[in-house]
């Protein structure tokens, strides 16, 4: 057996900040499933591969309450240019957690630490 790889899930106790945080930091172009409906959750789909922020309540029993200091995934995002990503933060009022010549690491609103780099 083969098994493809699909996407990467993230559980939020504040889903919707979550998805804010990922489209304006990252330009990703989350879409909202579901919306009026019982279950909501964000997404993007993009060459077979998706991200999508759910819910940790909703999601799963096992996904409640989100533990902010986990360190067992990382979300790594590619950028042309360290300089105008650091101009971009500060734009939207941000600081970063950390800095090296290669990557910017900002956390989202759940806690989660969020690498930005240029390899």
């Amino acid at each position: 057996m083969k098994a493809t790889f699909r996407g990467v899930f993230l559980t939020s106790d504040q889903p919707e900040k979550t998805a804010g945080f990922y489209r304006d930091v990252a330009g990703l172009a989350l879409e909202i499933v579901g919306e009026g409906g019982l279950y909501v959750y964000w997404r993007l789909d993009a060459d077979g591969m998706q991200i999508a922020i759910h819910d940790a309540n909703a999601f799963a029993d096992y996904s409640h309450p989100a533990l902010a200091g986990s360190n067992l995934t990382h979300l790594y995002f590619k950028i042309a240019d360290l300089r105008a990503f650091l101009a971009h933060l500060d734009v939207l009022g941000l600081q970063p957690y950390a800095i090296d010549d290669v990557v910017v690491t900002v956390i989202d609103p759940d806690g989660r630490k969020v690498l930005f780099g240029t390899a």
